[in-house]
Order: C-alpha cells, then structure tokens, then sequence
C-alpha cells in the first residue's frame, strides 16, 4: 500500500506514494504473466477484500483494472483509497444471510430482506414486488455463489455470462426504468458495484481463489 501523507492532504486531496508498476491489464498483455502468478494475484485480491467486508466492515469500493499495480515482485499494490465505504451492521447481517439461504424455500424471509435493503418499498404495487423480487433475487443469488463454495473457479464461462446479463439488465432494461428502478440503499449499490469489479479482475485473472483463505488474517495486524 501506499504511504498516506495527512500533513498534505484534505477534504478533497488525499496525497499518497507514487508506487511503480504494470496496471493489471497491461500486465495481463504482457509476457511477464503466468498461470502460477494469476492465481496467487487473484487469491490477494479475494482475501484483501473479503478481509475488508467481513473484518474491517469497510471497503475500497472502486475496484477498477486502473487502482491496481502488480510490481517486478507480482507484488499487488492497491491505489485510490478516494471511495472507502463503511458497511453497518443493519445493512451487512441481512445482505450477507442472502448467501446462507434459498429464497425460494423462504420467500417471506426473502422479501423482509429485500424491504430492509430498499429494493422493495411500501408504495410498491404487486407487479413492482413481482418484477423486483425475482430481479435481485436472481442478482444476489450470482453475486453470492461464491461464498456458497470452499473454492470458486472465476475463470468459469458460465458465471461470467450470467454476471454480464445482470448487468445488462440493470443498465438498460426499459421495465426497470419503467418502474421507478433507482432504488436500494446506498450501501447496496455501493457493494454490488464493488463485487461486479472484483469479479471481473478475478475473471481477467483467471483465478480460482479458497473462499475462507482471509479468515487466516486477523485486525490486529492491520
């Protein structure tokens, strides 16, 4: 990581190291890469953010190709810690116990869980609770497949296809925008964003990560 300077920073200007290295998709063209170093580049990624979530309950939520650096080492380096997002327990319990559950065996838990995220509001009519629970219910369902495997494999074509739907969905679908579809609280649209990126760096990668390897670390070291 880089160091941060707060002497010359403020409000607005956060003044850090300049750090040297490939971003990841030059390093991904290049010839330096190889499949060893993928994955452990990938197992970093996952561990660092998953770490970030369920330990530190804030995240760096800007994980573009462009905020990272992988050095002569295969040193990973984080930059632009300009959007960190705190994850409070009201908003991380509910979304997180989507990931331990079916919600089509418990669809009334599904839909008090989608009230509490704001993806269903109480001026909702029944085609709009229709069309929103079997949108994000398909959308976290994908979004937490991996906590749901003691390995993920993100190189698999078929998860990758399925993310970019959703998010084809969600960018363009004339029914969304129809029906009023700019809700979900903030913190929802900010770890969703988070996940689309870090999933699509892994993609890149090719990696297969352990999905418990971050619990190995612990606060105290940060």
């Amino acid at each position: 990581f880089p160091t941060y300077y707060p002497e010359y920073s403020s409000e607005k200007i956060l003044t850090m190291d300049w750090m040297q290295g490939s971003h990841v998709s030059e390093y991904l063209s290049g010839p330096s890469q190889n499949s060893e170093m993928n994955q452990r580049l990938g197992q970093t990624l996952w561990d660092f953010y998953m770490f970030q979530i369920h330990r530190l309950r804030k995240v760096h939520a800007d994980p573009h190709p462009g905020n990272f650096l992988i050095d002569i080492d295969y040193h990973l380096i984080v930059l632009d810690f300009g959007c960190v997002k705190a994850l409070p327990d009201d908003f991380y319990s509910p979304y997180f116990e989507l990931a331990s559950f079916d919600p089509e065996e418990n669809p009334e838990r599904f839909e008090k869980i989608l009230y509490q995220l704001e993806i269903l509001r109480r001026d909702d009519n029944p085609e709009e609770v229709n069309y929103f629970t079997d949108l994000f219910g398909r959308l976290i369902k994908v979004l937490t497949l991996p906590f749901t495997r003691m390995e993920f494999d993100f190189g698999n074509e078929g998860f990758w296809n399925e993310i970019n739907r959703l998010s084809e969905t969600l960018s363009s679908d004339r029914q969304l925008r129809k029906m009023n579809g700019n809700r979900g609280s903030k913190h929802f649209i900010y770890i969703n964003r988070t996940f689309f990126g870090l999933y699509s760096l892994l993609y890149d990668l090719k990696a297969k990560v352990r999905t418990e390897s971050y619990q190995k670390f612990s606060t105290q070291s940060v």
